[in-house]
């Protein structure tokens, strides 16, 4: 909030400094009061609730008063600041660029906003006073980097708004630089904070001693972390935590946690997930590692990172000790990254859709083209009377089976052309790379190229979206065919070959005639936006790793050495027995 509202008040300076009269300026500074009473809000309650100090009756004060100015300036012409723009005054400034500066009669309600600046350093100064006080090094950074920054450039914002009000100085409103400062140290020691959590979670992985020797070093740096620390009494089933813990997951402070009260706060989804987790601790493994959600009491869910020791008794145990942390933020960034991540993948299997339209409409063509030639068939022997019931069942079957042939080439146009979630099964690779070879059966015409399959008999079967999995072929095959298009006739051969590693992977390549790839760095091809096409947008292949990546397999490449590429594309396999 903080940030949009920076964003927001900097945009109306810019518009300020380029408006062409009283009456647009002094509209600009009406609509700036909303998002100064969102950022004062905003950082009051950052302060409140990262210092965990500050007076609430200040804030509040401070909020109201705000407000109020808020409520003031909605009744007021032209804003709370000035009674009466009488005009502006356009000066150039060094950089050849003219600003417009504002004269007019000061407002006097604009003494409401001046109290509530004055409030809001008086909170901010009594919160970092408190927090310095504690003592703590981390809390005194704390207090300083951000509770300084922002006591300082509070009054450069203040002092410089009532100079420009006042007529004592002659510049325009550009308060967003000072709180643009604020923003910048708030990120700096939040960012601070996660780099710590981080260490904290690896220190929990050595030994029982070291965990012992060092737990009250680790639960003041989890204070200044914000990490939630507690221990779970195995024999007695309680289990014990900090008020961090409790605010995360929601619990009273008076209240007695077992672990069943614990799985009732985990969402439902995600219960036996983190029963299972628990379970392989306590039984042996000794470690526990988890991640998943709560549902708090007014129904917002939280993602939570969960880490833990067992400690053992004679091999019997007796209690867990480990730390949460609330990786909402970290969780909607994935959720967001892999929604942005489907889009550019639809969009590069709709690109790719267009490129083979030539092949779609030869496949489509034939089964289309077999059913006019039946029905007609059909119809010729009827007119004659020459009709068999063997005959009309022989053609009819054909017809089906036609339809059903182009029925199928549709629904593959269709499912790479939907948008929808990835949804996996038990396929054959060999099945999927045949059909992606019949749909570019055409353009592998068009550039002369001749594509053999070298497919293995017994390959066993992956689990995997086979939509997803004929985009990384198609992308691969269509390469090829405009990495041969400049070599002799007789070289431009496209291999597909299959095989098994093991029995637990199968490996698929795509080798063609070509150039090969740049030999300083040919890893670079998988790079976003990089594309050694001249008309190539670059996101095709990184694309398909990414692809091959989620499935749990890779995408990698090498220069033959006959001369050439070769894309190999490798996937874990499935035991069909163990299913």
């Amino acid at each position: 909030m903080t940030a949009i509202s920076v964003a927001a008040i900097a945009a109306l300076e810019l518009l300020g400094m380029h408006a062409q009269s009283p009456e647009q300026f002094g509209r600009l500074i009406w609509w700036a009061h909303i998002p100064v009473f969102f950022l004062i809000a905003s950082i009051v309650g950052f302060v409140r609730l990262y210092f965990n100090a500050g007076r609430l009756w200040l804030g509040y004060a401070v909020c109201s008063l705000r407000l109020l100015d808020l409520i003031i300036n909605f009744f007021s012409v032209p804003n709370v600041n000035y009674r009466e723009i009488t005009g502006l005054r356009h000066v150039t400034t060094l950089g050849g660029e003219t600003i417009s500066l504002v004269q007019g009669v000061e407002n006097p309600w604009v003494r409401v906003s001046e109290l509530s600046s004055l409030l809001f350093l008086m909170f901010v100064l009594d919160a970092s006073v408190s927090l310095w006080r504690r003592g703590h090094p981390g809390e005194r950074r704390r207090a300083m980097i951000v509770g300084g920054s922002m006591i300082f450039f509070i009054l450069v914002a203040a002092g410089t708004s009532a100079l420009i009000e006042a007529g004592v100085m002659q510049s325009p409103y550009l308060i967003s630089f000072s709180f643009l400062a604020i923003v910048v140290a708030m990120s700096y020691e939040l960012s601070l904070d996660v780099v710590r959590a981080a260490q904290l979670a690896r220190k929990l992985q050595t030994s029982e001693a070291a965990l012992r020797e060092s737990e009250q070093h680790m639960g003041l740096a989890a204070s200044a972390a914000e990490l939630a620390m507690w221990m779970w009494d195995i024999t007695r089933d309680e289990l014990w935590t900090t008020d961090k813990g409790r605010a995360l997951f929601g619990f009273a402070q008076s209240e007695k946690i077992s672990f069943d009260r614990f799985l009732n706060v985990v969402h439902l989804e995600d219960r036996d997930a983190v029963r299972q987790a628990v379970a392989e601790a306590v039984h042996g493994a000794g470690e526990y590692e988890s991640e998943y959600r709560v549902v708090l009491p007014g129904g917002q869910a939280r993602w939570i990172a969960g880490r833990g020791r067992v400690e053992f008794n004679g091999g019997k145990p007796v209690r867990m000790r480990g730390v949460s942390l609330d990786i909402t933020w970290r969780k909607q960034a994935e959720l967001e990254a892999a929604r942005q991540r489907d889009e550019l993948a639809h969009l590069s299997r709709v690109a790719l859709l267009g490129e083979l339209s030539g092949s779609l409409a030869h496949e489509l063509n034939q089964p289309l083209g077999a059913i006019v030639t039946n029905a007609g068939a059909a119809l010729r022997f009827l007119a004659r009377d020459a009709m068999s019931r063997e005959k009309l069942r022989e053609i009819l079957e054909d017809i089906v089976a036609e339809g059903r042939r182009a029925g199928e080439v549709i629904r593959g146009i269709k499912g790479m052309a939907e948008k929808k979630d990835s949804f996996r099964q038990l396929v054959s690779l060999n099945d999927v790379i045949i059909g992606v070879i019949r749909l570019t059966r055409s353009d592998a015409l068009v550039h002369d190229c001749t594509i053999v399959s070298e497919l293995h008999p017994m390959l066993p079967k992956v689990e995997a979206n086979v939509v997803q999995l004929q985009q990384v072929f198609l992308n691969l095959i269509l390469n090829a065919f405009e990495a041969s298009q400049d070599v002799p006739k007789a070289q431009r051969q496209i291999i597909i070959r299959t095989e098994r590693v093991g029995d637990a992977t199968v490996l698929a390549s795509v080798s063609d005639f070509g150039p090969g790839l740049p030999a300083e760095a040919p890893e670079r091809v998988f790079d976003q936006f990089y594309s050694t096409k001249k008309e190539g947008m670059g996101i095709g292949l990184c694309i398909a790793e990414s692809i091959a990546s989620a499935h749990g397999g890779a995408l990698f490449t090498q220069n033959a050495k006959g001369g050439g590429a070769q894309f190999f594309f490798q996937l874990p396999a499935v035991n069909e027995v163990d299913l």
